[in-house]
């Protein structure tokens, strides 16, 4: 069974930041891998960020988080991994 993604406001934002080829890529992973088992696509991240988890795309990190209930996953930020964190 998959998972419906969700996409946050400010990621639209994130994504009109980089470059075409970066952006379709990025949502393309993510419509194949994170809607077929977010929770083993991604890791779980610690500290302030728990109970969410980040998806490594090259040098950019998708943070998301999971909601069963739903069976959604709801990506609330795409960034650069220098960036992803603050």
């Amino acid at each position: 069974m998959t998972f419906d993604v969700v996409w946050h406001e400010k990621v639209k934002n994130d994504l009109k930041s980089l470059n075409k080829a970066d952006t379709q890529r990025i949502i393309r992973r993510i419509q194949e891998h994170l809607v077929q088992d977010p929770t083993s696509s991604g890791k779980p991240l610690k500290g302030v960020f728990k109970g969410l988890f980040r998806y490594r795309i090259g040098s950019f990190r998708v943070i998301y988080a999971v909601d069963y209930d739903d069976r959604r996953v709801i990506v609330l930020h795409i960034k650069n991994r220098k960036d992803a964190y603050r």
